[in-house]
């Protein structure tokens, strides 16, 4: 048997050893929070582990079962990625192989992800299908076009300005007094974005590059930040609300509260980026993990190898 049957089947193992009915992360919400157009009332945790199950088969071309798990889902769950695992795309490709797909699936999947004409193009698969189904270069770029005029551009520039100073005031003054100031004033303004359009995530600012332009947008490394500096415990109320509805990545709540622990001396729960050491229990980090819809620590060395490939 070879080492990447091996790996599948000890990370099979684990993933399927998880509860069905996991635990998540319970908060009362007591802030104002915009919904970002997604339900509050549906839970995304096991959606979250039901889609790294699904992305395991799909690397292993079990695209069957991969489109079985996903359709199942996605008639509850609006599609949200996860850790380097594209749901849309998984659910498009494996339906694909395993079924009958219409020129509608991938006009769905259009209106779902692009952003960007070349960046679709240049995916070998999607391209493959937009020249089966007779969906040419303007038909995407048109698409695009209604993507983007749904999307707010000011604000995703804001957000990139928003990760260039966090390094810059970091990178060019280094004082503790000049870094408090604008974590402080990030912290703030990003409270006022979460109250009035909700988390700030791909559905309303779009991904990292839009026409053919690219935007840090991500906030992971400004919420390791205000474990720091910052309204840390109004974020620490509020995040995990909008992980449960499906809004906010669990990395960035998981790479906060990692480092809040660590300031303190207290145990990481996730080690998202902090090392893990071999006294570590990582079957309780697996379970922190999953009940705020991480991968387990084994699936994420799993993925991280293959993409280093």
């Amino acid at each position: 048997m070879n080492v990447f049957k091996v790996h599948f089947i000890l990370l099979m193992s684990f993933i399927s050893c998880r509860n069905n009915h996991v635990q998540s992360v319970q908060t009362k919400q007591t802030e104002d929070i915009g919904n970002n157009h997604f339900s509050k009332e549906v839970n995304y945790i096991p959606y979250y582990n039901e889609i790294y199950k699904a992305d395991s088969l799909y690397i292993t071309k079990n695209y069957k079962e991969t489109y079985e798990i996903l359709d199942r889902l996605l008639k509850t769950y609006k599609p949200v990625d996860g850790w380097f695992v594209n749901v849309s795309r998984n659910y498009l490709i494996s339906k694909s192989k395993a079924s009958t797909i219409e020129r509608e699936d991938v006009e769905n999947y259009l209106r779902e992800k692009a952003y960007d004409v070349n960046a679709v193009l240049k995916d070998k698969s999607i391209a493959e299908l937009l020249e089966k189904l007779n969906i040419s270069k303007d038909d995407v770029e048109k698409i695009v076009k209604e993507n983007v005029s749904k999307i707010n551009l000011p604000l995703r520039s804001e957000l990139n300005k928003m990760n260039i100073d966090d390094q810059d005031v970091r990178n060019r003054l280094n004082t503790e007094d000049s870094i408090k100031k604008v974590d402080w004033r990030h912290s703030e303004r990003l409270k006022e974005i979460i109250k009035i359009y909700g988390f700030p995530n791909k559905n309303l600012i779009g991904g990292y590059m839009v026409q053919g332009k690219s935007a840090d947008v991500s906030l992971s490394v400004i919420f390791n930040h205000l474990s720091y500096n910052g309204d840390y415990e109004y974020f620490k109320r509020t995040l995990p609300n909008l992980v449960k509805n499906g809004t906010c990545d669990p990395f960035n709540y998981a790479m906060m509260e990692d480092r809040k622990n660590e300031i303190n001396n207290k145990p990481i729960d996730y080690h998202v980026i902090i090392a893990i050491d071999e006294n570590v229990d990582k079957k309780k980090i697996n379970t922190n993990r999953r009940a705020i819809g991480l991968p387990s620590l084994e699936y994420q060395e799993f993925k991280k190898k293959l993409m280093s490939n």
